[in-house]
């Protein structure tokens, strides 16, 4: 009990219950979280990156072109839709770097851009990068390379 107030005067016991009850929480409290710390989880840590090598210089980069009239562009050159898959087959099959770079008029036909990039897909390259306009910039043909830039 906490204090008792009688003719003699003020008892000086301490009151340990309070006391008492909290330690019994603190035990339950460790009891509970310590079998929780020991659980071991299994965390799969990446392994370490091999050397991010550059693009060889002399190799260019594959540019896949869809124009709103649904014409396909194979860098600058026009191609037909069903010979698409043999073409980039043959030429990717011989690069380390897989990536063929997409350029899909805004105002293109939705249909045929998912059937070219299944096309695409299908050929066995799964990294795509898409070109994107900035603001303001309108949706141009790839041109054919000047005669002053050296062919690789």
């Amino acid at each position: 009990m906490g204090m008792q107030i009688s003719g003699k005067g003020v008892s000086a016991e301490m009151n340990v219950t309070p006391l008492i009850d909290i330690l019994l929480v603190l035990l339950i409290i460790f009891m509970v979280i310590t079998p929780v710390m020991l659980m071991q989880h299994r965390v799969d840590v990446p392994k370490k990156a091999e050397i991010d090598l550059p693009p060889d210089v002399t190799q260019e980069q594959i540019v896949l072109t869809l124009t709103k009239d649904q014409e396909v562009y194979l860098n600058q050159n026009k191609i037909d839709l069903t010979g698409l898959s043999k073409r980039l087959i043959e030429l990717f099959k011989n690069r380390r770097d897989k990536t063929i770079f997409l350029n899909i008029d805004p105002e293109a036909n939705y249909g045929k851009a998912v059937k070219v990039i299944d096309t695409v897909r299908n050929a066995g390259l799964n990294k795509l990068a898409v070109i994107t306009l900035k603001k303001g910039e309108k949706f141009q043909i790839p041109s054919a390379p000047s005669a002053a830039s050296p062919n690789p």
